[in-house]
């Protein structure tokens, strides 16, 4: 019995060890495949909500290759084309969105896919066949974010073929989902239909949409357009029709203060004087006294007198000091420095008044107030237009790349860099964003570096634009550079010209940005500048005090042999004045009396600013 026992054993122990070992070898349940891919594709998306992208993409496809039917594969096939779309690989992007359709898929990812077809044909210039896609997707019953993305891309092409009735209309229904939708989108959509509308373009819009809510905007521009082309009785017309219709509209009551006549026409006198507004004391009141000092150089070598009211840096005290130089008759003109926030209440006060004023601000659209408003400052548009343009001829770059921070500055920047770009014919072939405050900056520069490879694996890139100050742009070039595949120049804004910015080793050697005024240039005329201010104040001037210099100089020359000028006579001649001869950063007026300037194009070389070559 006992021999019989461990003969059974001696067979049934190999057996069982064997068992153990084949299901060791077993693969995995189905119920494992699952779990495992539900993990993976979960990951990808938290990669894609923290805009790690480039992570994201790959593990998107990862899931796609493991479990190409999975539960979930629409989701990322979608998610796929999209990051394709983000990295600027729009031919990809169009072709995941397009193998989307051709399967049975679900009603709302099929519209998803709709668009992002008419998306990727838009980006890559087929814009009537993006506006028959998009067409014929506003015919669906669409959410409202898609119907609010499907109307605006829309009105973007019509302002693309400049069939403004059809802009507008679009437009109309953009404001209508503006809730799901970017409200900076539309107010960017709105501003670009006002501003390449012509007036008789405008009168027709008006006319054939007289009661929307586009139509008070509409009018307003005619009444602005009318103004500076010197017809103040059709700019009454459209005044009265726009108060009439309507009353309550906050465009009818700007439009009273642009239209008011001036209050004070009268000759000055031999001791004719420009009254000053300078923020002297607050937040402002560093920037306010190297204006300051350049005015006050300025007027000593013109033999000029200047009245200096300090506004503080709030819109009340700004209009009171204005207020108060206007009364005086022996001012002919103001110039003042002003904060974004500040300049709209200044120009109206200035407009309403019947002073001209010289307004540094960057605001834009200040100078639409009135035809006694000009605007002599240095201005992104002016930047990035000489940035781009030196870019292209001098150094022969067509394919740019944004790395820009995830704030107002960064997004506005990175706008207007794309938009100068599409002017010049050059190529924006990716950008990303990454956190305010650089946590995700090494993602962000890696999904960058990635970007539509050439054959020897490094992007097709020319040189990527970084609008951000001088520390994290160091710490965007040391990411790069410890992409030993990836060396290519930098480009970036005024703000890098700052002593901080040549202490960062070599990281930010041979980058690129423009300015308005570089001390070391070697220009006699600049020399000279630098060398009577540092005689003046013992120290050397800022590009603020250059543009204080530069502002009183220009309206010295417009007094020159008209000692007994009237204010509205001394507008009329500064829009069309030329630079004053000696230093000077004014080139001209353009038509809507926004000041151009004469730009630098600035470079760090071995730890210090040069003019670049």
């Amino acid at each position: 019995m006992k021999n019989l026992i461990s003969l059974k054993l001696s067979v049934l122990l190999p057996l069982i060890f064997l068992a153990f070992g084949c299901a060791a070898m077993l693969p995995p349940s189905t119920g494992d495949l699952i779990r495992n891919d539900a993990a993976l594709l979960q990951q990808a998306d938290n990669f894609y909500r923290a805009h790690r992208y480039n992570e994201a993409l790959a593990t998107y496809e990862q899931y796609l290759q493991t479990s190409p039917q999975g539960v979930q594969w629409q989701h990322a096939w979608l998610r796929t084309a999209e990051l394709y779309g983000i990295k600027g690989d729009w031919l990809q992007a169009r072709a995941r969105y397009e193998r989307i359709l051709a399967v049975p898929v679900d009603s709302g990812l099929a519209l998803k896919a709709r668009y992002g077809v008419g998306q990727a044909q838009y980006k890559l210039g087929n814009f009537l066949e993006a506006e028959r896609i998009l067409e014929n997707l506003t015919a669906s019953n669409l959410s409202g974010d898609l119907r609010f993305k499907t109307n605006a891309l829309l009105t973007e092409l019509s302002l693309q073929s400049r069939n403004f009735p059809q802009a507008c209309s679009r437009l109309l229904l953009v404001e209508k989902d503006l809730p799901f939708g970017e409200e900076e989108w539309y107010q960017d959509l709105k501003s670009r239909l006002l501003e390449r509308a012509t007036a008789p373009e405008l009168e027709k819009l008006a006319d054939l949409y007289r009661d929307t809510p586009l139509t008070p905007a509409l009018l307003l521009q005619l009444i602005r357009l009318e103004t500076q082309a010197g017809r103040p009785e059709k700019a009454e017309e459209w005044l009265a029709t726009l108060q009439r219709r309507f009353p309550q509209s906050p465009e009818a009551v700007l439009a009273a203060k642009l239209s008011a006549p001036p209050t004070r026409t009268e000759a000055v006198g031999s001791t004719a004087a420009i009254g000053c507004l300078l923020p002297l004391s607050g937040e402002y009141a560093e920037v306010g006294h190297q204006v300051k000092n350049g005015l006050e150089l300025a007027a000593l070598q013109a033999h000029m007198s200047l009245a200096v009211e300090d506004c503080g840096s709030g819109a009340d005290p700004t209009v009171a000091a204005l207020e108060k130089l206007a009364n005086d008759p022996k001012i002919v003109a103001l110039i003042g420095f002003f904060p974004s926030a500040v300049a709209e209440a200044a120009a109206a006060a200035a407009q309403r008044l019947g002073v001209p004023l010289l307004a540094l601000t960057q605001k834009k659209d200040v100078t639409q107030t009135g035809s006694f408003i000009f605007q002599d400052f240095l201005r992104p548009p002016l930047m990035l237009q000489a940035l781009v343009s030196y870019t292209g001829s001098r150094m022969g770059w067509q394919r740019y790349a944004i790395i820009c921070p995830d704030s107002k500055y960064g997004r506005t920047m990175a706008r207007q860099f794309a938009e100068e770009l599409n002017k010049h014919g050059m190529l924006l072939v990716s950008q990303v964003s990454y956190a305010e405050d650089g946590h995700n900056l090494a993602q962000a520069v890696q999904t960058l570096t990635t970007v539509n490879p050439g054959p020897d694996g490094r992007p097709s890139l020319d040189a990527v634009f970084i609008p951000d100050e001088d520390r994290a742009v160091a710490a965007v070039a040391s990411v790069l550079a410890s992409t030993s595949q990836f060396r290519m120049p930098l480009l970036g804004t005024n703000i890098l010209h700052t002593p901080s910015a040549l202490q960062h080793d070599a990281r930010l050697d041979g980058i690129f940005f423009p300015d308005g005024f570089f001390a070391g240039d070697p220009d006699p005329a600049v020399r000279a500048f630098v060398l009577d201010y540092q005689q003046q104040f013992q120290q050397t001037p800022s590009y603020l005090a250059a543009q204080g210099y530069s502002s009183l100089r220009l309206a010295a020359e417009a007094l020159q042999g008209s000692p007994g000028i009237g204010r509205g006579e001394f507008a009329q001649k500064l829009s069309q004045q030329l630079p004053p001869p000696g230093f000077t950063l004014f080139k001209s007026f353009n038509t809507v009396r926004e000041a151009q300037l004469a730009i630098k194009i600035l470079t760090i070389r071995g730890q210090e600013f040069q003019l670049a070559p």
